[in-house]
């Protein structure tokens, strides 16, 4: 999903400013919204090869061979790892809202996924008041999903080599459905599927019930990502990466 974000804010960025550079303000607040529309249409093509040459990975679908974790919240705690997870449909999204006020400066935006879901192979050391190792196969799934926000950026004067920054990240998700299929939970069926059924209403809890937390926690970690990763790159450079390289 990081990497997803970056994608999308930055290109979003270069298309808004890659227009602010050719066509006078008045002009180009009518059309700048379909420019950035056309730009995430062409990103979702590129997502499949990914951007190497930026060091981001294929991300439809995207792959780890490897991952360690190390999870607690109330009186449990796991650790272990993943492998070979694969998350799918970073890809598959209706852009419902894309609205550019060049003379704010800020960009509001409404995305929707069908599906966004992974597998993978886990191995888990459980701390429960009691332990127990767990193993297998697992399927994760958000269904329904919504993201949407704005984001506030500044411009410096023309033709500088770094004359976009971001500001400020504000993102809203909501979940309408929680999909898991865990195995191994349990030794005993009936009992996995009422585990299975405790992490998808805390997945969903945690999603649709902390808004304001990881809003903040986005705002606070995504945004200085972002201004990294733009660094002192010129235009032109960012919107190499929109065609991969291409003009």
């Amino acid at each position: 999903m990081k990497y997803f974000s970056l994608v999308a804010i930055i290109l979003a960025l270069a298309a808004c400013q890659g227009a602010e550079v050719s066509e006078p303000l008045a002009a180009q607040s009518r059309s700048v919204s379909s420019i950035i529309v056309d730009t995430l249409e062409s990103c979702k093509l590129h997502m499949v090869e990914g951007w190497p040459q930026y060091g981001i990975p294929p991300l439809a679908p995207l792959e780890i061979p490897h991952k360690r974790f190390n999870f607690g919240t109330g009186e449990l705690h796991a650790t272990g790892a993943l492998d070979g997870l694969v998350v799918r449909g970073l890809n598959e999204f209706d852009i419902r809202v894309m609205s550019a006020n060049l003379l704010l400066s800020n960009i509001k935006f409404e995305f929707h996924f069908a599906s966004l879901n992974l597998t993978t192979q886990y191995e888990a050391e459980v701390d429960a008041g009691y332990q127990m190792a767990r193993n297998g196969g697992a399927f994760l799934a958000l269904e329904d999903l919504n993201i949407s926000g704005q984001i506030k950026y500044s411009t410096g004067v023309v033709g500088s080599s770094n004359n976009v920054r971001i500001k400020e990240i504000q993102l809203n998700l909501v979940a309408g459905n929680v999909v898991s299929n865990i195995e191994n939970l349990s030794k005993y069926r009936i009992l996995n599927r009422k585990l299975n059924d405790v992490v998808e209403e805390f997945i969903s809890l945690t999603i649709n019930e902390n808004t304001d937390f990881f809003a903040d926690w986005v705002d606070s970690t995504v945004t200085p990502i972002c201004n990294d990763l733009i660094g002192d790159r010129s235009i032109k450079d960012i919107l190499d990466l929109i065609g991969g390289g291409s003009k």
